[in-house]
């Protein structure tokens, strides 16, 4: 199954394999893709996945997670984007771009942030982090346009699916977990009211973009913590995602709060993909938990996942699945 084309609206992959979401963090302080992303994604896009995800492209100069940040909240970014998803498109592979706002554990340099670090409230991520500044409703919504002209400048530069980046304890996430949301308003409090600036996203990406292009929805679905955002949370929102218009949840956990990230708690991440999966009927994407090609090729076969996010192997070799596709069968 592992080499099974795939459609997604109008989009069809060659494979149901994916480059995860790596960040290169090799741009310069304008925030454009260079040579160095060429030769990272491009390679893995020669070497057969089926779907190249470009990592971390914040929609505003405030949301940029590092100094060597990509962003597209600039026509001269999507220009720059253009040139790399072209060579991807040319070597067979599909290219989706993750647009993203780091809330408060954006960038900042010390003492002098260039641009307000902004979050849900003024609560900092941790006691050596910038105390960032609550946001209106107001900037809230319009973040919410940030958020689609950065699509639509991803779909101007010939890409073909976007992922909202709601995980990993930035923005988007913020709003959602009730360990960093206390805030009131239209965008805090009740389940429904800290879902809502996500789904104003995805409804206006949706209504921007039009019905063509897929869109992808990247989820802590558990926070990992007590008292946090929990599976059963995760799949009332999926459910209104799905009716909103998205097309696929890339599964993650944690980040929430300091000391409850995926990499400093155990995780099932195969296991959350198919809840997810069973719990909703929306398709998965499984990122971790994925340390050969068998397994891949399990966690697709069990219905775990419709997709399998590939890091690490494709770091060791950006080769990998045409090795596993051209392997000696028997």
């Amino acid at each position: 199954m592992l080499f099974d084309p795939l459609t997604i609206r109008y989009v069809e992959l060659r494979n149901r394999v994916m480059m995860a979401p790596m960040s290169l963090r090799a741009s310069d302080t304008s925030g454009r893709i260079g040579d160095a992303h060429l030769v990272h994604y491009g390679s893995r896009a020669v070497g057969g996945v089926g779907l190249v995800m470009f990592a971390d492209n914040a929609v505003a100069p405030a949301g940029r997670q590092h100094s060597c940040g990509l962003g597209l909240y600039d026509d001269e970014q999507a220009q720059a984007l253009s040139r790399v998803a072209e060579f991807c498109h040319a070597q067979g592979a599909k290219v989706a771009v993750q647009l993203t706002h780091g809330g408060r554990k954006a960038y900042a340099e010390e003492g002098a942030p260039p641009v307000p670090v902004v979050g849900a409230t003024e609560k900092p991520f941790s006691p050596i982090s910038h105390v960032p500044q609550a946001l209106t409703d107001e900037q809230v919504k319009a973040l919410v346009g940030d958020f689609v002209d950065a699509a639509l400048r991803a779909r101007r530069a010939g890409v073909d699916m976007v992922e909202v980046h709601a995980a990993h304890g930035y923005l988007v996430h913020e709003f959602l977990s009730p360990l960093t949301n206390t805030r009131g308003g239209s965008y805090g409090g009740s389940l429904e009211r800290r879902s809502q600036f996500l789904l104003e996203i995805v409804e206006a990406v949706r209504a921007e973009c039009g019905p063509s292009m897929p869109l992808i929805v990247r989820l802590s679905v558990e926070d990992l913590a007590p008292n946090g955002w929990t599976l059963d949370d995760s799949v009332v929102l999926i459910k209104k995602l799905a009716e909103a218009g998205c097309d696929l949840i890339a599964t993650i956990a944690g980040g929430a709060v300091e000391g409850w990230s995926m990499f400093e708690r155990p995780v099932d991440f195969l296991g959350l993909a198919g809840d997810v999966r069973a719990r909703t009927g929306v398709a998965t994407i499984a990122s971790g938990g994925i340390s050969d090609a068998a397994g891949a090729t399990r966690a697709l076969a069990e219905s775990q996942c419709d997709i399998v996010g590939i890091g690490r192997l494709l770091v060791q070799n950006p080769f990998w699945v045409a090795s596993v596709r051209d392997a000696p069968k028997g």
